[in-house]
């Protein structure tokens, strides 16, 4: 059984005429009739009466109809979604992320993708960067966004956009800093750093761009992650660097403070297979370097 034998047949049953049925097909008369009796043959059942004035449906072509029809809007919706598949505009994007990129990159990111690919379903999974390289190589992830990811054969990492640092400091602390929130000032200042896991991480770029400065990092404590940090900053404990996605939540008992050295940024990035063609990682790519000509 054929598409286009399904398609005669339909024309024939509503047009209640070959010829007709022929006409709105624009071809001639005899494939009409040769692939209807070909369908009749393969079914197994006669589906018209013919008479001089046209056909009419038999009881069995009568049920066949809305099957027919059925089949022909199911044909036409596969092809829709095979092509709509290829360009990326259905199918589901798996994305594994770390970090602070939660708090700002990875929201606008869903949003600018969902609203530009509304077809497109998105799985969000927390993990660590090993982890996600691991995923992207196992295919369980098509995506990754994070910071400060290793070089790996067969894995592209790609900047988004740079976040500026700033100082998170309690009150004790806060007043003589905010006077000069900068890499120099926080000479002999205890700093917690985060996270603990993950090299190269943020911790180790915090005390990169430090030494760059000329200022010797004083490491109180290397924690979890931004909230232990932040937690003991408000407790008084010492001062951390935040990127700005973390720094524009308020938090009782810590002020903020934006750098003003040119170097306090950092970047969020993406990580995804080189050689990947998945259609849907594509179409998000797109959506987020337009995102990123944006800023």
């Amino acid at each position: 059984m054929e598409f286009r034998q399904l398609r005669y047949f339909v024309a024939a049953a509503e047009e209640g005429n070959v010829g007709a049925a022929a006409r709105r097909l624009h071809i001639s008369q005899p494939p009409v009739t040769r692939q209807i009796h070909a369908l009749e043959q393969h079914l197994g059942v006669s589906l018209f009466e013919r008479s001089a004035r046209g056909v009419q449906l038999t009881p069995a072509g009568a049920a066949f109809l809305e099957d027919a029809r059925r089949m022909l809007e199911l044909g036409r919706t596969s092809v829709d979604r095979s092509r709509a598949a290829s360009r990326g505009e259905i199918g589901q994007l798996d994305i594994g992320y770390l970090g602070t990129a939660i708090y700002q990159t990875v929201p606008a990111l869903l949003h600018a993708f969902t609203q530009a690919v509304p077809g497109a379903t998105v799985s969000l999974a927390l993990m660590s960067k090993v982890r996600q390289i691991e995923a992207l190589r196992a295919g369980t992830i098509h995506v990754g966004i994070g910071r400060f990811y290793p070089q790996e054969p067969g894995i592209t990492v790609e900047h988004l956009h740079y976040e500026r640092l700033h100082i998170a400091a309690g009150s004790s602390v806060a007043r003589p800093l905010s006077q000069d929130p900068s890499l120099r000032r926080l000479r002999g200042e205890s700093l917690v750093l985060f996270p603990k896991e993950g090299r190269p991480s943020f911790a180790d770029e915090v005390i990169a761009l430090m030494r760059r400065a000329g200022v010797e990092p004083r490491v109180m404590a290397i924690v979890e992650d931004v909230n232990a940090a932040l937690g003991l900053v408000a407790a008084g404990a010492g001062v951390t660097l935040v990127p700005s996605s973390v720094a524009a939540i308020r938090r009782p008992f810590v002020r903020m403070m934006e750098m003003t050295d040119a170097s306090a940024k950092v970047p969020v990035s993406l990580t995804y297979l080189t050689d990947s063609r998945v259609p849907v990682l594509r179409a998000f790519l797109d959506v987020a370097r337009r995102a990123k000509g944006q800023k």
